[in-house]
């Protein structure tokens, strides 16, 4: 049985498929080694680098690789996964891209019907004491809020890590008192270990302290989707806003894709 001819047009499409796959791969992989190298390791940044890796040296063997037809069918099934794996954090970033867009929106309009709020922020790393730069700007935007509707009151969550000083609460509370916001207005959470954690005891400060059920959360862009979420799930009218991603953009594919798996955990366990 003679094989089909070449086709010589689809060959250099898929040629410059690959192409494009591999440079955008070459970026994110040294976003991941750069996180990497802040000593910022996760699973987003090592798991991102070793699919990287992979599509990479796939582009590169392929030419050697179609040439026997077992390892030419090997090396189709595993583009396949890969395209589906891709396919997926679309799917969840779509997720997290919506609630980006409409978050602020929804929390400056539910003010401006004179309902008094609650903004949580969620913790993050306290590095000798001070906000690391991802908490500093978590700090930022709230205090910006914060002085933008002198009604809402404040829930400073995170619990104290290991290698941390103080509690991630209790940093966010100094800095948004240093910068000029009342104490009385501040609540504090530190029990908390993760984001489930964050939001539940903060909804018990709401519930015991009488506090207004419509909250705003606090956090980076890519993190507002499970905060609101999980607020949702606490029974809570809850909005997010985000500062501006700009000065940690090259650590935020890290931080991303990381977000993505913890989603899916989240979906998967309720």
């Amino acid at each position: 049985m003679m094989e089909k001819p070449p086709n010589k047009a689809l060959d250099i499409t898929f040629a410059v498929l690959r192409i494009i796959a591999a440079t955008v791969c070459a970026f994110l992989l040294y976003t991941f080694l750069y996180t990497i190298s802040l000593g910022q390791i996760n699973h987003g940044n090592v798991l991102g680098s070793i699919f990287c890796g992979s599509v990479i040296l796939l582009v590169i063997l392929y030419p050697f690789l179609r040439k026997k037809k077992l390892l030419r069918i090997t090396a189709k099934v595993i583009a396949v996964l890969q395209l589906v794996f891709v396919l997926y954090c679309g799917v969840i970033s779509g997720f997290i891209v919506s609630e980006m867009f409409s978050g602020e929106e929804k929390a400056i309009a539910v003010s401006s019907q004179g309902t008094p709020q609650t903004v949580i922020v969620l913790g993050c790393m306290v590095l000798d004491g001070e906000p690391s730069p991802m908490l500093a700007l978590r700090i930022g935007k709230a205090e910006e809020y914060l002085k933008a509707h002198p009604d809402a009151v404040c829930i400073a969550a995170g619990g104290k890590g290991s290698n941390e000083e103080i509690s991630e609460a209790e940093c966010i509370r100094r800095c948004l008192v240093r910068d000029g916001i009342d104490e009385s207005r501040i609540y504090v959470e530190d029990k908390s270990v993760d984001t489930t954690e964050n939001v539940r005891f903060s909804n018990e400060i709401i519930r015991a302290e009488g506090l207004p059920e419509d909250t705003v959360v606090v956090s980076e862009c890519y993190h507002i989707f499970r905060g609101v979420r999980q607020a949702k799930l606490n029974g809570l009218r809850a909005t997010g806003i985000y500062p501006d991603p700009a000065p940690v953009i090259k650590t935020m594919p890290s931080y991303w894709l990381r977000e993505i798996f913890a989603v899916t955990r989240d979906l998967l366990l309720r």
